[in-house]
Parts: C-alpha cells; sequence; structure tokens
C-alpha cells in the first residue's frame, strides 16, 4: 500500500461473534447441570442449527441492508488499485476500484432540508457514480490521491 487515509471515527465493534457464542452457553449450562439431558441431542442440534441459519440470514440482510461507514481507503500503484475497507456494525467488507475506473477525486456538497450546505470527499467512477471517502478525508489527502492516480 503505498497511500492511506484511516477515518477519524472510533473503531466499531462487532456483535455477531458474541450472539454466535452466547447460543452455545444454553449447551454448556445443561452440560453442568445435568448431562443427562444432552442425551436428546438431535432435538438441541435441530434447534441450534435453525437459531444459526435464522441469525445467519438476519446478519446478512442487515449488513447488506446496512454496510456502514468507510472507514479505510489506501492507493496501490503497482496493483493499480484504489482499496476501500467498510465497516458495519455486523460485518467488514473490501471494495478494490482499478484505476482505469476513477474519473476523479473531489468534494460532492449536498444540501439539506434548511439548506446547510455539506462537503463530503468522493471518488466519481467513470460509470457516474460516487463513493464516499473515510470521514476525516483532508484536501491534502485528495490532492495526494489525484497526484498518485495522474502518473498512472
Amino acid at each position: 500500500m503505498d497511500f492511506g487515509i484511516q477515518s477519524s471515527s472510533p473503531q466499531r465493534s462487532y456483535v455477531l461473534v458474541p450472539i454466535l457464542l452466547g447460543l452455545v452457553a444454553p449447551v454448556f449450562v445443561l452440560w453442568v447441570v445435568d448431562a443427562r439431558a444432552l442425551l436428546n441431542a438431535t432435538v438441541i442440534f435441530n434447534i441450534y442449527l435453525y437459531a444459526l441459519f435464522i441469525i445467519a440470514a438476519g446478519a446478512y440482510i442487515f449488513s447488506v441492508l446496512f454496510p456502514g461507514e468507510i472507514t479505510h481507503a489506501g492507493i496501490d500503484r503497482n496493483a493499480r488499485v484504489v482499496t476501500l475497507e467498510r465497516a458495519g456494525l455486523l460485518a467488514r467488507s473490501t471494495v478494490i476500484i482499478p484505476f482505469a475506473d476513477i474519473s476523479t477525486i473531489g468534494m460532492d456538497i449536498t444540501a439539506d432540508a434548511d439548506g446547510y450546505e455539506t462537503a463530503t470527499p468522493v471518488i466519481e467512477l467513470t460509470s457516474g457514480e460516487t463513493v464516499p471517502l473515510p470521514a476525516g478525508t483532508t484536501e491534502f489527502d485528495m490532492a495526494t490521491m489525484r497526484a498518485m492516480l495522474k502518473r498512472r
């Protein structure tokens, strides 16, 4: 990675792992209290499989609908790509954008209902789509990224 921008927002904690570990707790308690109850393990196994399926499907749907914010952007000149990391409540994802797909790096200015303008640093793609950069990206960071992209 030749250049990187880290979000100024705090790191997110992920809640999926504690939920899945919490599914193990009843089996452990049942084993400690009455190990004979575990003899009927097929019922317990089926209940846990259904619970895991519902939780995993819910986590996937939640992660798709609410992907979170961009927390890191990096440029790799040798691979000719920009890597964006997105962190949501339940998952992390990485998006890789080739230099050829990037039109420019600039500011997207939007106005709220009261007319107050907000400037957001973005990567503008050749398709017309805009991809936000991490919170805390400065003009200097954007100028550095532009210079690195010009040396394609």
